[in-house]
């Protein structure tokens, strides 16, 4: 497997428009096909400001490629939030390939750093050229070779995550493992395991990088 580092630029994207009009950062948690051309993701925007929260969510609402918008604030004041988009290129050339998405944040002028985990080098090489063809621009910052069980997967993410800020790690605890498994539709001890590996990877990947 491979890792690589790619920055994107996808030109009037709302990711793209959002970021760069409002210098607000948006990091994509996930991802879903919805429909033909369409996407449904699930997004956080760094924006603690309660009224630009609903000028950014306005902007949101009102742009070109989402047909649908659904904000919510985090207890901490953190915005995040679904978009049901009409079209992404990205997401279509992301998933028409053999690539996963391990994370996603905007950075200056609109443009996003994707990590990419890759099957093999022609399946990365096949994502550039894919994203060129829709309009994208395309720079390889990195790419290494990865052990395929060492890194986090985003369900193991969000899980750990999601444990991290409803008090699961804190004494004493501010949720069970029970409720974290409700929250999350799967049994207390399918709850477990994925923070287990989620824990572990996390763990492997800081002193990996420590080293």
């Amino acid at each position: 497997m491979i890792e690589a580092v790619l920055e994107v630029d996808i030109p009037d994207g709302w990711v793209h428009d959002i970021s760069a009009n409002f210098n607000v950062p948006v990091r994509i948690l996930d991802c879903i096909p919805f429909g033909d051309k369409g996407a449904r993701s699930f997004v956080e925007l760094e924006c603690n400001d309660p009224e630009m929260q609903q000028i950014v969510s306005r902007a949101i609402e009102k742009h070109p490629d989402v047909c649908k918008w659904e904000p919510a604030i985090t207890e901490d004041g953190r915005m995040r939030g679904i978009a049901l988009l009409t079209k992404c290129r990205a997401c279509k050339a992301i998933m028409r390939s053999d690539c996963y998405l391990r994370s996603a944040k905007t950075m200056g002028s609109g443009k996003v750093v994707w990590q990419i985990i890759a099957s093999r080098e022609s399946a990365l090489s096949d994502l550039i050229d894919e994203l060129k063809k829709n309009g994208c621009t395309i720079i390889l910052r990195s790419k290494k070779k990865l052990d395929d069980t060492s890194f986090v997967t985003k369900r193991q993410e969000v899980a750990v995550r999601a444990a991290l800020e409803k008090g699961y790690y804190d004494y004493p605890r501010g949720v069970s493992l029970q409720q974290l498994a409700k929250s999350f539709e799967v049994t207390a001890s399918t709850m477990g395991e994925i923070l287990q590996r989620g824990e572990r990877n996390i763990i492997r990947e800081y002193f990996r990088t420590k080293m």
